[in-house]
C-alpha cells in the first residue's frame, strides 16, 4: 500500500515539476496581455479624455510584473526605461523599452498615432506568448507525467 502511495506521489511530483517549468511562459503571457490592455486603454484615454499619464495609471490597475514596471516608471517620473525580467527575450525587452520611451512624451495626436501603430505589435506579442504558453504547458506537463511513470516503472 505504501509502495502504491509513493509511486503516485512520485508521478504527481514529476507532473508538478513539469507544471513549474511553464512558469516563465505564463509570466510572459500575463505581461503581454497587460501591455496590450494598457495600450488599448491608453489609446481610448488619449483619444477622448486626454488625461495625464499619471492619472491614467491611477485609474486602472494591472497585474503581475507589468504592474511593478508601471509603479517603477511612475516613481522615476518615466525617466528609466529599463525592463529586466528574465522571461522576456532581448527583442521583447527592446520593444518594451522603446514603447515606454515614447509613451507620454508628446502631444495627444502624436501619442494616438504612435499607440495605434504599435497596437498590431502588442497584439502579435500577446497572441504569440499565449500560443507559446499553451504549447509548452501541454508539453512540460505531459513530459513530467511520463518521466514520473518511467521512474515508477524503473523503481518497481
Amino acid at each position: 500500500m505504501i509502495k502504491i502511495f509513493l509511486c503516485i506521489l512520485l508521478v504527481v511530483l514529476c507532473t508538478a515539476f513539469g507544471w513549474f517549468l511553464t512558469r516563465k511562459h505564463k509570466q510572459r503571457k500575463v505581461f503581454f496581455y497587460n501591455l496590450s490592455l494598457f495600450n488599448d486603454r491608453l489609446i481610448n484615454e488619449v483619444s477622448y479624455t486626454k488625461m495625464p499619464l499619471t492619472e491614467f495609471m491611477n485609474k486602472y490597475t494591472f497585474e503581475g510584473d507589468f504592474a511593478k514596471l508601471l509603479a517603477d516608471k511612475k516613481e522615476s517620473g518615466f525617466r528609466g526605461t529599463e525592463c529586466e525580467f528574465a522571461y522576456l527575450t532581448e527583442d521583447d525587452k527592446n520593444f518594451v523599452r522603446d514603447y515606454f520611451s515614447m509613451v507620454g512624451k508628446s502631444d495627444a495626436a502624436s501619442q494616438k498615432a504612435y499607440l495605434t501603430s504599435v497596437r498590431a505589435d502588442t497584439e502579435r506579442l500577446k497572441k504569440e506568448s499565449d500560443e507559446n504558453y499553451k504549447k509548452y504547458f501541454n508539453l512540460y506537463v505531459k513530459l513530467g507525467f511520463l518521466f514520473g511513470l518511467m521512474l515508477v516503472v524503473l523503481l518497481v
